[in-house]
C-alpha cells in the first residue's frame, strides 16, 4: 500500500526504510517472513512524523484560503467610518465576498502611508506624484442638537439662543465654530460653557445624547437628521465645506483595491 501511494517499487520502498535505519543506527521495524512490526523507536518516528504532517496539511490549507481571499486594508476616521462608509459597507460586501476587510481607525488626520494600509479615506489629501486620488463629495460643516436639547431650550431659530448652550469643539478644527460665527455674522455670541474632544465622534454621540451643540458634517450625519436624532441649526454653506477623496498608491494593480475604487465612483455623482 505504501509503495502503491508513494507511486514507487516495494523493493525502492525497502531500500529507503533500509538507508533511513543505517542513518538513525537503529531498527524501525521487526521483520519476519510475513509481515513488519514497528519497534520503539518505530512507534516515536511515526508518532513525530504524523504531528509534522499534520501541521504541514494544515499550513497548505491556511495558503491555500489565504491565496484565494483578496485583502484590502484601509486608513479610516471613525467618524466618517460610522457616519458614511459603514452604513454603506455592505453593498460592496455583496458585491466582492471575495475581499477581506480591515480598517485602520485613526482619530486624527495622518498623511497615508503605502507601507501600512492599501487605501485611505481623507479630505484634502496630500500632493504626491505616488499617489491617485478619487474625489467623492464634499461635507458641510453645520451646528446641530438633539430635539430634547432645542426643546429644554425653547429653540425658535434664533442664533442668540445658542449662548445659552453648551458647546464641543474638535481638537483637529479648533476654530471651526469661530469661523462659522464670521459666515453668520454673530461673531458676539458667548457659549454657556464649552467643552474639547479629541474624538470627533465621540461629540457627535453627546450631542445625540443632548448634552450639547456641536459642529456636524453634512451628508455624514443625514441618518441622524432623518432619524430625528440630530437637528440642524443652519444651511449648510459652501464656505464651510471640504471634499473627501479616497486615496491610493497609483501603480497598485490589486484587485480588492480596483474593486473598492470602481463601487466608490458611484458617489462621486454626490461631490
Amino acid at each position: 500500500m505504501a509503495a502503491e501511494q508513494l507511486h514507487l517499487s516495494p523493493s525502492a520502498v525497502s531500500r529507503q526504510i533500509q538507508s533511513l535505519e543505517a542513518s538513525l543506527n537503529t531498527e524501525l521495524f521487526v521483520r519476519n517472513s510475513r509481515s513488519l512490526q514497528l519497534t520503539e523507536a518505530g512507534h516515536i518516528l511515526l508518532t513525530s512524523a504524523q504531528s509534522s504532517f499534520e501541521l504541514l496539511s494544515a499550513a497548505v490549507a491556511d495558503i491555500s484560503k489565504d491565496s484565494s481571499a483578496q485583502r484590502l486594508r484601509l486608513s479610516v476616521l471613525p467618524y466618517f467610518a460610522n457616519n458614511w462608509l459603514l452604513p454603506r459597507l455592505e453593498q460592496f460586501t455583496a458585491l466582492n465576498p471575495e475581499v477581506q476587510l480591515s480598517f485602520d481607525s485613526e482619530s486624527t488626520y495622518k498623511n497615508f502611508n503605502v507601507e501600512t494600509t492599501d487605501g485611505c479615506f481623507r479630505f484634502s489629501p496630500e500632493p504626491r506624484d505616488d499617489l491617485e486620488t478619487l474625489k467623492l463629495f464634499r461635507q458641510y460643516a453645520v451646528p446641530v442638537a438633539s430635539p430634547k436639547l432645542l426643546e429644554r431650550h425653547g429653540w425658535n431659530g434664533d442664533l442668540a439662543l445658542l449662548s445659552d448652550m453648551r458647546w464641543f469643539d474638535a481638537a483637529a478644527q479648533p476654530d471651526l465654530w469661530l469661523q462659522w460665527q464670521r459666515l453668520h455674522q454673530c461673531e458676539s455670541l458667548n457659549a454657556k460653557d464649552r467643552l474639547s474632544f479629541d474624538d470627533a465622534e465621540t461629540a457627535l454621540q453627546a450631542a445625540r445624547e443632548g448634552l450639547g451643540v456641536v459642529m456636524g458634517a453634512w451628508p455624514l450625519i443625514e441618518k441622524d437628521i432623518q432619524q430625528q436624532r440630530l437637528v440642524c441649526l443652519t444651511e449648510p454653506h459652501s464656505a464651510l465645506s471640504e471634499t473627501y477623496y479616497f486615496v491610493y498608491p497609483r501603480s497598485s494593480r490589486q484587485p480588492s483595491l480596483l474593486a473598492m475604487v470602481e463601487w466608490l465612483r458611484q458617489f462621486q455623482t454626490q461631490a
